[in-house]
């Protein structure tokens, strides 16, 4: 069934401008710069940049030099656009000090929050909970192309069904 995945390898997005998405991963979001390669190898510039020790799990590919096709609904939160692509990144940390670290962080950076902070699930006993949901406690913001970016915590496992995964493959 399938190609027997077990893991998500890395997520790849296209930039405006990639000197100012760099600082912003960098700083706001507190990856690590891996490499920058470019023309003649890339026809853009690409920034390969880490969580931890493996090589690259998020990739910035800059737009050609002299090119001019950014779409329309660039800048615009990727859940109000018309068009098809990525909707948004998440980003997990370990535990609930973590997280309200980061959402510290975020707010220090003077970056507006889109969504959040909450709870993804029934548990939550308002508006923002959802039947279905991972448990997880999350918040949202955009990076400077729009892109919506998540930082969570405590993603519930799948191993049975449960009130969360009523009818999961299992």
């Amino acid at each position: 069934m399938g190609c027997n995945v077990n893991s998500l390898g890395h997520i790849g997005i296209q930039v405006s401008d990639m000197d100012r998405s760099l600082k912003f991963y960098r700083e706001v979001v507190g990856l690590k710069l891996t490499g920058r390669c470019g023309p003649p190898d890339f026809p853009g510039q690409v920034c390969f940049m880490r969580v931890d020790q493996l090589h690259h799990n998020f990739v910035l590919f800059g737009l050609p030099e002299g090119t001019d096709s950014t779409p329309p609904s660039v800048g615009i939160d990727t859940t109000k656009r018309k068009d098809v692509g990525l909707n948004h990144v998440a980003f997990q940390v370990d535990r609930r000090e973590d997280w309200l670290a980061a959402l510290g962080h975020v707010r220090s950076c003077g970056v507006e929050l889109v969504s959040g902070p909450y709870v993804h699930g029934h548990e939550a006993q308002d508006e923002k909970g959802f039947i279905g949901g991972s448990g997880s406690h999350a918040f949202y913001f955009l990076d400077p192309d729009g892109n919506r970016i998540e930082i969570y915590t405590w993603m519930m496992d799948v191993s049975k069904p449960s009130a969360a995964a009523p009818d999961p493959d299992l």
